[in-house]
């Protein structure tokens, strides 16, 4: 029973953390003008938006500098419930101003925006089941475990994660995502030949880095918070209960 309350509570703190880093890598536009540099985007655009099949002509010939701005438009689009998203253009050539995003993809952007207002209930959700828990281990005068038993815990958190993970396919938890969380006879995949977005964002490669990165800023925090809790909630060792 120990073991799983610890692991629930390492997983709720991880979940908190979540939301606390995805601001920050907003903030710093998910480091894409750094990741830009290091998984080919420059070579995948020179190779795909020639072949763009909705008029959307000429990026190829952009600069990083103006390739950056334009996703650093998307982000603060969708975290300001889609402003802004019909707004995103480019200059061709001809020095012509080209709209960078189609309709399809406008709807999805803003389909992110909704998705992203939504979760912030959530987000308020776990953070006072966190905060009720952690009133409780004070209240109790209940300390944390180990760093030994906390890493148990974790690993068994993870291994579980890992292994439903494998075993239903990480294509199809992906895919499965977006059919539950955006409406039926919205798209949201996009071809590179049919989508600048796609291709600027070499999805879904950047999106793994990004998450990769996402996940170990979270698992930072978490520790983090963890030995700020041990710290505050050791501060009661002489009287604490430890038999939970």
């Amino acid at each position: 029973m120990k073991t799983i309350f610890w692991g629930v509570f390492l997983l709720l703190t991880f979940l908190v953390t979540l939301p606390a880093n995805w601001w920050v890598l907003s903030k710093s536009d998910f480091f894409y003008s750094t990741l830009y540099d290091n998984i080919g985007i420059a070579e995948h655009i020179a190779q795909y938006a020639p072949k763009n099949q909705r008029e959307r002509m000429d990026f190829e010939s952009t600069s990083k500098a103006e390739r950056v701005e334009l996703f650093h438009g998307i982000v603060k689009a969708i975290n300001q419930h889609g402003k802004g998203l019909k707004k995103l253009f480019y200059s061709d050539t001809n020095n012509q101003l080209q709209p960078l995003l189609t309709l399809a993809e406008v709807i999805h952007l803003q389909d992110v925006a909704n998705l992203l207002d939504k979760l912030k209930i959530l987000v308020l959700g776990l953070i006072s089941m966190w905060l009720v828990i952690v009133t409780y281990l004070r209240v109790k005068r209940i300390t944390l475990p180990t760093a030994k038993k906390l890493f148990i815990n974790a690993s068994l958190v993870v291994a579980v994660l890992l292994g439903v993970l494998i075993i239903i396919g990480p294509v199809k938890v992906f895919n499965q995502l977006h059919i539950w969380v955006f409406p039926d006879n919205h798209q949201w995949f996009f071809y590179y030949e049919e989508s600048l977005m796609s291709t600027m964002m070499k999805a879904p490669d950047l999106f793994a880095y990004i998450a990769g990165i996402w996940g170990m800023l979270s698992v930072i925090l978490t520790i983090i918070l963890f030995f700020l809790l041990k710290l505050n909630l050791g501060s009661h060792k002489g009287n604490c209960r430890t038999n939970l």
